[in-house]
């Protein structure tokens, strides 16, 4: 830990970290009504209302935040009451600054660690936390949050944060009507904490500010998931818009990864039952009993029979991917699966191979995503990010 953080106050010290920041809903799954902040690096000045400070915090301190019954936040230090505000944002003051945010009472250890600063607000009867975060600090935790420690090459790592950091920019204004930028669910991307890992660090730094941008030079919707299964899929597949940049390839790279194969078991019964209830599938009709049952995909299709689309297929019955075949065993339904995710853009496990096998950086944006180019921020049609 203190070797990332050592890291981390050099760069900032050297002014090489960027200063854009993102408003990033986090926990944003969770319904809380008590949590407890804890400054971890530098020092944090908290404001309550209109920006009238109300404690500062130093490494190790902490307050709890409670929902009141008024929907306000009472603030408590040292188990003495602060004050009760609307809202609330944690500061962080110096080179670096560092916090943990925990449910309170915290007993499965879910507490989080996050970059900069902190909003806090109350949503319909829930405490709602805001990160208000640097770019490349929140693309370093995104990266991390998504892929870990799927590789051992930097050239990988430096693929995703790219990816990730052009996905960040081209949805600036994804939840615009809620007052911030992205969530931390993969809703937008995965973003679970900072970024601890040396590596990732590294990736994120030197490809500061690299973006992706189409002929059109705009950042592109870069979308990527686990494993295509062996086929990517067309965007309006997924979607319902087609993009020229992200068509379905062939992508044997992704055959051995992990998440390649799945298989699924379900009771004929309950299966029939589901198509009857969720998509009026005519399950009385010998002939579409037996299309369901043989239902097979040598290359990626869009529909299951009777024109249901395979991503709503996919959600009835919580399956890894859309790309399955169905096999009858017994009475049992066997559903034999490919890939993990929506399968549209750039396969992780099939970059990762790519890597291995030396391509490079350019070589794997270009195999997944169709006429685009990495470019820095500053050179694109994007609006700014204080805008």
């Amino acid at each position: 830990m203190k070797s990332i953080i050592s890291i981390f106050v050099f760069l900032f010290a050297l002014g090489i970290a960027t200063a854009t920041d993102l408003s990033v809903r986090i926990f944003s799954k969770a319904q809380m009504n008590r949590a407890k902040f804890t400054a971890m690096l530098g020092e944090y000045k908290v404001q309550g209302g209109e920006q009238k400070v109300i404690a500062e915090l130093s490494v190790g301190e902490s307050v709890i935040l409670e929902l009141t019954k008024e929907h306000t936040i009472q603030v408590k230090k040292d188990n003495n009451i602060v004050g009760i505000y609307n809202t609330l944002s944690f500061e962080g003051i110096g080179v670096k600054a560092l916090f943990m945010l925990s449910p309170e009472p915290n007993t499965k250890r879910s507490e989080r660690y996050y970059d900069d600063h902190l909003d806090v607000d109350v949503v319909n009867n829930n405490l709602c936390f805001f990160n208000i975060v640097d770019l490349e600090n929140y693309v370093a935790g995104v990266v991390q949050s998504e892929v870990r420690s799927i590789s051992d090459k930097i050239d990988f790592y430096k693929i995703q944060a790219i990816i990730s950091r052009t996905y960040a920019v081209a949805h600036l204004k994804k939840h615009s009507q809620d007052g911030y930028n992205l969530c931390d669910d993969v809703h937008c991307q995965a973003y679970s904490s900072r970024n601890n890992s040396p590596i990732i660090l590294t990736a994120t730094v030197q490809t500061m500010g690299q973006v992706l941008v189409d002929t059109a030079n705009e950042p592109i919707s870069a979308a990527f998931h686990s494993n295509s299964g062996g086929q990517t899929a067309n965007s309006e597949d997924v979607w319902n818009r087609a993009v020229p940049y992200l068509r379905s390839i062939n992508d044997t790279f992704s055959l051995s990864g992990r998440n390649a194969t799945w298989e699924k078991k379900i009771l004929v019964f309950d299966f029939f039952s589901t198509l009857k209830n969720k998509f009026e599938y005519p399950i009385d009709d010998k002939q579409m009993q037996d299309s369901a049952l043989t239902f097979r995909q040598p290359s990626r299709k869009v529909f299951f029979p009777n024109k249901i689309p395979l991503k709503n297929i996919r959600a009835a019955f919580n399956l890894r991917s859309t790309f399955f075949d169905v096999e009858r065993v017994g009475d049992m339904v066997v559903l034999h699966g490919r890939g993990y995710g929506h399968g549209v853009g750039l396969s992780q496990e099939g970059a990762v191979i790519l890597v291995d096998l030396g391509y490079s950086i350019d070589d794997v944006l270009r195999f997944y995503y169709s006429d685009v180019f990495v470019k820095d921020i500053s050179e694109t049609t994007t609006e700014s990010l204080s805008d």
